[in-house]
């Protein structure tokens, strides 16, 4: 092939697809995920911004009719669409709500080397608390996750399991500058540990809402419930069918969004709500204390 026929080979595919119309092309781009609708954005103005006339991008438009297309009743649900969002965004969200959980940010100095995504192992050596977040954000719904304790012998579990905001407990953060060894959010407050409660507070967003429930957790040890807003010390209560979880076991946690609530189920019987008022975005996490294997899996909300 000539240098000539090299320049024309190259000029073909920009030039056939602008023979196409939107309707082919939204169909053609529907069978992108939505990093790659996001990287064909980038490539034309006509693929990324709408042209005239039109409400949505031409990506936007076939982000828009994959979700429609694909998405289950209770999927919408867990996904109402943010007045800023892009159809693009909330397709990459259906996706993150379709993969299995994983902890994303291990904090503290007592995990050992994470051998599965899923699991995380809190060593005899540990000094302090550590805490492990799912980086998966939850924002509306019914969500069920199920924390499976093993790989200790029989007595209580110094363990909080709960829902916290989407925030970094690392960014601008130190272990023992900050945290002063001891990585526990429910215990964060303007009085204990301030340098952390300003930063944890200050990674606030409009998606929060307006609950003031900014952590929230089930003791294991006690039973109890746990909460805090990051300003003012944490609250706790008992609640009805309140029991303790003691040696290896599963405790699973229900996430209702639709009414505001945090359900605790202990080996796959239901105990009880353990706290209401919850609202806006949150993420799964544990802290531990104590020399324990964690893990984490995602199950269909319970009726």
């Amino acid at each position: 092939m000539q240098p000539r026929d090299n320049k024309r080979a190259r000029l073909l595919p920009s030039a056939t697809l602008d023979t196409l119309d939107n309707d082919l092309l939204i169909r053609c781009a529907s069978y992108l995920d939505a990093d790659g609708l996001a990287q064909l954005g980038r490539t034309s103005a006509r693929f990324g911004i709408p042209q005239a006339g039109q409400r949505r991008s031409l990506v936007n438009g076939a982000a828009h009719q994959l979700f429609r297309q694909s998405a289950t009743d209770e999927e919408r649900k867990c996904l109402p669409k943010y007045v800023d969002e892009s159809d693009v965004g909330l397709c990459r969200a259906l996706e993150q709500l379709r993969q299995p959980l994983r902890f994303d940010e291990l904090v503290g100095n007592g995990f050992g080397r994470q051998e599965h995504p899923a699991r995380v192992t809190c060593k005899e050596d540990r000094h302090g608390w550590s805490t492990a977040m799912s980086g998966h954000v939850m924002r509306g719904g019914r969500h069920f996750v199920e924390f499976v304790f093993a790989n200790a012998e029989q007595g209580s579990l110094n363990i909080f399991a709960g829902v916290i905001r989407p925030v970094s407990l690392t960014n601008d953060m130190d272990v023992e500058a900050d945290w002063k060894g001891d990585v526990h959010p429910i215990d964060v407050s303007s009085r204990f540990q301030p340098a952390v409660a300003d930063k944890v507070r200050s990674q606030r967003t409009a998606e929060w809402g307006g609950s003031n429930v900014n952590c929230c957790a089930y003791d294991c040890l006690t039973g109890e419930c746990f909460w805090t807003d990051w300003n003012n010390e944490r609250d706790s209560h008992e609640w009805q069918g309140q029991e303790v979880l003691e040696g290896s076991g599963t405790a699973g946690l229900l996430l209702d969004l639709n009414e505001g609530t945090l359900s605790v189920f202990m080996n796959g019987r239901r105990l009880g709500v353990t706290k209401d008022g919850l609202g806006g975005e949150y993420c799964w996490f544990v802290s531990v204390w104590e020399a324990r294997t964690i893990s984490m899996s995602r199950g269909r909300a319970p009726n």
